[in-house]
């Protein structure tokens, strides 16, 4: 009996089962399929989305982010497990597949359903996120066997290996996944403590502004009503808009061009109360349309130039302001004139508390890609921040 006589009846079984499947079995995969992106479309998700601590791996970033630890997890697992072959680069490239496969299919999987987690609390969310990932591990597994097995690589679909092999794989994957998994979340619970304490910060900033700078322009405009009546009612009226944009806590990102209206109109009633000795030296260079900063970004360096520049001095003095872009980055800076005597205690003190404040609130938009830099020489102090000229967190 010959090889073809024996090989005949093994391709007319394989012709048969491809017949079953291209009638009844692919119709149907195909349905499904087009069902899929009605129930596990990936979420639109924003630069700024912070809702869910899961990341988005739709994103190509994180999923480059993924391959590289993959593979970083891969010349781990060739250096210290068994050799597979004589050559150790085969090892690795074997090892390599076999991880990246299992890394993308999970990031595929939670790309998929990232619709659904973020419908979930955080807690359920984890837990039916390791499912899927340790689901993804056992299918990745066995289809591995399989593969070898149709490669002719190993004789069985169940070599003595393969229970060995099926439980190494979903114990580290267990342990993996449950490592990452617990990152991320408490990642998402420190960021959003965070954003409470910067939302808590400018809360506190508008609440210490409201008092005082009513109480300072109060008594400008009483005196004001008698002997300049138009300057009184252009300074109600910058006041009204004043606080009409402190009040409002439905934005905390705004155009660039509001912030300056903003604190052009700060420094309008200021002007009033120091008169001749504030002078204010604007150079605003160009930048985006849409570019956005933190409210109250401008305003407290303002109100710390004439705190500690313009007020204690008798002669005043000329605060410069510049604002300028370069390389997708928003430059600020505001400088103002050293008094020769000041006090060093308590203006140190509430200067460098003002500007805590307000590094505090542009590290919880942007992170490190955010800078407030201070230079101070013997008659002039500058304050510089740097910050990215699109996004932040809202």
């Amino acid at each position: 009996m010959t090889l073809e006589s024996r090989l005949e009846p093994l391709r007319v079984k394989l012709r048969a089962a491809g017949t079953w499947l291209s009638r009844r079995l692919l119709p149907r995969v195909a349905d499904l399929a087009a069902r899929l992106p009605g129930l596990f479309a990936p979420a639109p998700v924003s630069e700024t989305d912070e809702s869910h601590f899961l990341p988005n791996f739709c994103r190509g970033r994180a999923v480059f982010g993924i391959v590289v630890i993959a593979e970083l997890l891969a010349i781990v697992i060739t250096l210290i497990a068994r050799r597979i072959s004589e050559n150790l680069f085969q090892d690795l490239a074997l090892i390599s597949l076999f991880v990246q496969w299992i890394a993308l299919a999970s990031a595929a999987v939670l790309c998929a359903a990232r619709r659904f987690l973020n419908t979930l609390p955080n807690q359920r969310a984890l837990g039916f996120a390791y499912l899927l990932l340790l689901a993804v591990v056992l299918a990745v597994s066995e289809a591995a066997v399989w593969v070898l097995y149709l490669t002719g690589a190993v004789g069985s679909p169940r070599p003595d290996w393969y229970a060995y092999f099926h439980i190494q794989n979903f114990t580290v994957a267990a342990i993996l996944n449950a490592l990452a998994l617990r990152y991320f979340l408490a990642r998402h619970q420190l960021r959003q403590r965070s954003l409470s304490e910067a939302r808590a910060r400018l809360d506190a900033a508008r609440a210490r502004l409201r008092p005082h700078f009513l109480f300072n322009t109060m008594n400008i405009i009483t005196s004001l009503i008698r002997s300049a009546p138009d300057k009184a009612e252009a300074a109600v009226v910058d006041m009204a808009d004043l606080f009409r944009s402190m009040i409002s806590d439905t934005e905390s990102l705004v155009p660039v061009n509001h912030e300056i209206a903003f604190a052009q109109k700060y420094l309008d009633i200021e002007a009033l109360r120091f008169d001749t000795r504030l002078q204010v030296d604007w150079a605003i260079g160009k930048f985006p349309r849409r570019a956005v900063m933190p409210v109250l970004t401008l305003q407290p360096l303002l109100e710390n130039a004439i705190q500690h520049g313009i007020e204690p001095s008798p002669t005043g003095g000329t605060i410069g302001v510049r604002l300028w872009e370069d390389n997708e980055t928003l430059h600020i800076s505001v400088t103002n004139p050293v008094p020769r005597t000041k006090s060093k205690s308590a203006a140190i003190t509430g200067q460098e508390r003002m500007l805590d404040n307000l590094r505090l609130r542009l590290a919880s938009h942007y992170g490190d890609t955010a800078t407030l830099d201070i230079q101070e020489d013997r008659d002039r102090f500058t304050a510089t921040v740097s910050i990215p000229t699109r996004g932040g967190n809202p």
